[in-house]
């Protein structure tokens, strides 16, 4: 998302929020560690304003402006804008137990699963919820979030690999090492991919086979560095101590590929 378009996202979502009109009734959930949530719907349940408390995240008591988005009749999303790119940060889903809410938490693998809090969903004033999130937006609070930092989502992954070459280095019993040439990397594949998840995915397997195989984990000892890129293809090699390796965005059964190749090479 570039600059421009977050301007012009940010001045709709003022515009919206400033015309809302919150529905009578809000509702506020609970997670474990203290964890609450507060979603005020607009009467047409278009949007909402969302609140979560209690978390040791910039996120913490900011109220953001939601798009609910329908996934099925019965399904919903609650959809903002966060460094830079659409972010479901609560879903609405039905199962066999009834109507259940969801909250993903930016770098959570999973999940927090929410509680309907009847006493504390009283409490709640949708129009001093409202006057926040406008005290908040003109002092540029969800304009900071929504903004996409490079910086940040580089080191995170940064430090996301580093996680998985140590344990890939432990199992194999050798120092691995994923190297990236971050400033080749295009910026939209930065915002829209988990690009460690990608990359990482050679120790990954790696990883693996060194765990269940004494044959391979020789072999592995002679390896020390993998070099990732993106490119139109998935390609992979060895030279020398190294492993060469390009994926693309739409790979498919991308740990098959690596683990067919690391067991024949």
């Amino acid at each position: 998302m570039t600059r421009l378009s977050l301007l012009i996202a940010s001045t709709l979502l003022t515009f919206n929020a400033s015309a809302l009109e919150l529905a009578k009734y809000p509702k506020t959930f609970v997670a474990d560690k203290g964890i609450s949530v507060v979603i005020a719907p607009s009467s047409d349940e278009k949007q909402a304003l969302v609140q979560i408390s209690g978390i040791n995240h910039p996120l913490d008591e900011v109220v953001l402006l939601t798009d609910v988005k329908p996934r099925s009749q019965d399904e919903s999303d609650y959809a903002t804008t966060l460094d830079g790119s659409a972010y479901v940060l609560i879903g609405q889903r039905q199962d066999w137990g009834g109507e259940s809410y969801q909250l993903y938490l930016p770098n959570n693998r999973d999940p927090l699963y929410l509680s309907f809090d009847e006493k504390a969903s009283k409490a709640v004033k949708p129009a001093e919820l409202l006057a926040l999130y406008e005290k908040q937006h003109k002092d540029g609070v969800q304009d900071k979030l929504a903004r996409f930092d490079r910086e940040k989502r580089q080191q995170y992954h940064v430090e996301r690999l580093q996680q998985m070459d140590k344990e890939a280095s432990a199992s194999c019993g050798t120092t691995l090492k994923t190297d990236i040439d971050w400033q080749a990397m295009d910026e939209q594949l930065l915002k829209e991919l988990s690009v460690s998840g990608y990359c990482g995915e050679v120790v990954n397997q790696m990883n693996n086979l060194c765990s269940s195989s004494p044959e391979f984990k020789e072999q592995a000892a002679k390896l020390n560095t993998v070099e990732c890129s993106f490119g139109k293809e998935m390609k992979i090699r060895e030279q020398g101590n190294r492993i060469l390796f390009t994926t693309e965005r739409d790979a498919a059964n991308q740990g098959e590929f690596i683990n067919a190749f690391l067991r024949n090479r």
